[in-house]
């Protein structure tokens, strides 16, 4: 019996907004596995992960959608490769993000087979300090590290000490305009100082898994919480989750980094 799960999951596993994904099943793109006559909801199959993780990164490239139909229908990684390669030719600047994704794109293409341990945890209501930012998603890991240092300079200067590891909650995940908020828990009043103020992290039950090293593979963990919740049946009830156990920072090896990837579900 084939997994297949609604628009809404099958989003936050591949990190696609579920407008983008309206519009790739409009254009023949990336086209439901299963759309009900009745209602038109959409649903999708694990299979279709590995497609939809190619145009995720053929679209931070800026690969323009039309060309992205004939790398997808050539279906060859040595297609794929070869017009990656034109497109660097145009945009020479990104020389070096496009080398790296080519060196990818054989893990990307192939169907994933490699799934992570999911768990589930409940967690009460914490009070943090917060701080939103908004960019495209090619841009967060340039701003995310000076915006967590202007997080923790700020609640230096009020003498607050964090209480527990600083995490993201990404609000709203279309690629082209990302809306991301870095907390921090805190046991202390946290006074509002320009974009940085306090708010309340919702208890409730996560779904959550363990992601370790760098972030060039992320999508695993990803995938493996939607397959979860596909298999399942169950309902998400809030915007995906990181929570850095061990951080990345100056002193520490990106293969030492150890992150927990969460969804709120209902439960």
């Amino acid at each position: 019996m084939t997994t297949l799960m609604p628009i809404g999951v099958f989003a936050h596993a591949t990190r696609l907004s579920v407008r983008a994904l309206r519009n790739y099943d409009r254009i023949g793109l990336l086209v439901p596995a299963v759309t009900d006559p009745g209602t038109g909801y959409r649903r999708y199959s694990l299979d279709q992960f590995a497609r939809a993780g190619l145009i995720r990164r053929l679209r931070e490239l800026e690969v323009p959608l039309a060309e992205i139909a004939g790398i997808l229908d050539a279906g060859d990684p040595h297609e794929v490769k070869a017009a990656i390669k034109r497109h660097h030719d145009r945009v020479a600047a990104r020389a070096a993000e496009l080398a790296a994704i080519s060196d990818e794109l054989d893990s990307v293409l192939a169907e994933p087979t490699r799934w992570l341990h999911v768990y589930e945890r409940v967690r009460a209501p914490q009070q943090i300090a917060r701080l939103s930012i908004r960019t495209p998603l090619n841009g967060l890991a340039e701003l995310i590290g000076p915006a967590y240092a202007r997080l923790f300079a700020a609640l230096d200067l009020q003498g607050i000490r964090p209480s527990g590891p600083p995490g993201t909650r990404y609000l709203a995940t279309d690629p082209d305009e990302l809306t991301a908020e870095l907390f921090v828990p805190v046991d202390e009043p946290v006074r509002d100082d320009g974009d940085i103020g306090a708010a309340e992290l919702p208890g409730g039950l996560l779904v959550a898994t363990i992601h370790e090293g760098g972030y060039e593979n992320v999508e695993t963990a990803y995938r493996s919480l939607g397959r979860w919740i596909a298999e399942r049946d169950r309902v998400l009830a809030g915007p995906a989750e990181e929570l850095y156990l061990v951080a990345p920072g100056p002193s520490v090896a990106p293969e030492a980094y150890r992150t927990e990837i969460a969804w709120p579900v209902a439960s």
